[in-house]
């Protein structure tokens, strides 16, 4: 019985020891001839690790290749995980395990990396993602509105969207609200934005990055504020062409700093902005026009006069 309990005794301290220590993963880096860098972030169960115990190691074939600790990076506020691969051979597989210190556990990360002699995976703005389960890859900008401000209608063309407003809302003051792929971050000049919150001017289109969650794709999305236009509002008036003279369109209306966009058999023919009032398109050839601003769309046809 008193041998029993030793034994048991022995293996407790073995099994809660051999859990509870950091791993000691060593490189032998005089044994290889090249490198490859990893800038790279620490992901478990979906919650970076941010603890200087914490730490990953690269093995290739179970042998340890690259092995580093997390530092903090004030200005990024951040911490990440700087270390080399080192290898003797172009494409060997390299699998990675994660210490995460509060657990005291190592997990296995089912991704993983063909080696490159002298490549860099990931910076301090898109570091390399190291995760279990692995992190969305996706970068999209799935909707967007403004707080409490009615959007009349909203056009999207690749990744332009196109918001239309009633005339007076002032566009310097605007909050954004957005909806992203899963776990994706959105930037305005290198600042994160929070859906409700942040304020942007939009007098002037505003680029937007979308970051994916795995930081391994980044997405550049342009937002433009234009405004409902009553029919009212416009007057148009046109001069036909003539042998020796093209013909002419005069848009007048009070929305200045608006755009009139010319159409001519469905291609875009001319863009002018609303100053002072009017816009005026000259030396036009004979034939039918469409002419677009705001949600108005209006059909001129120019004709050749003998």
């Amino acid at each position: 019985m008193k041998g029993s309990i030793i034994r048991l005794a022995i293996l407790f301290f073995i099994c809660t020891n051999g859990y509870g220590q950091e791993p000691e993963w060593v490189v032998e880096e005089n044994n290889f001839e090249y490198t490859m860098s990893f800038v790279s972030f620490l992901n478990i169960d979906g919650l970076n690790l941010n603890s200087t115990s914490d730490k990953v190691g690269a093995f290739v074939n179970g042998e340890c290749r690259g092995t580093t600790n997390l530092i903090y990076v004030k200005s990024k506020d951040r911490y990440y995980a700087y270390f080399n691969v080192f290898s003797n051979t172009l494409g060997e597989t390299i699998h990675f395990k994660v210490y995460d210190s509060e657990k005291n556990q190592v997990t296995d990360i089912s991704e993983t990396v063909k080696f490159e002699t002298n490549a860099l995976r990931g910076n301090l703005s898109q570091a390399f993602s190291i995760a279990s389960p692995a992190l969305n890859n996706e970068a999209q900008l799935l909707d967007f509105s403004f707080k409490d401000i009615e959007v009349v209608n909203k056009t999207e063309n690749d990744q332009e969207m196109v918001l239309y407003l009633n005339n007076g809302v002032n566009p310097t003051l605007l909050k954004g609200v957005f909806e992203l792929s899963d776990g994706s971050k959105l930037f305005h000049r290198g600042q994160q934005l929070i859906s409700g919150t942040s304020v942007l001017d939009f007098s002037s289109p505003v680029y937007l990055d979308v970051l994916s969650q795995d930081e391994s794709m980044k997405k550049q999305w342009v937002i433009s504020v234009r405004y409902t236009t009553r029919s009212s509002s416009i007057k148009i008036y046109k001069k036909d062409a003539v042998c020796y003279n093209g013909g002419a369109i005069k848009v007048v209306s009070d929305l200045n700093g608006g755009e009139i966009i010319l159409f001519k058999d469905q291609i875009e023919y001319a863009k002018l902005p609303i100053v002072n009032g009017e816009v005026l398109f000259t030396d036009l050839l004979a034939g039918d026009y469409l002419l677009k601003t705001g949600d108005l769309e209006k059909n001129v046809e120019i004709i050749l006069k003998e």
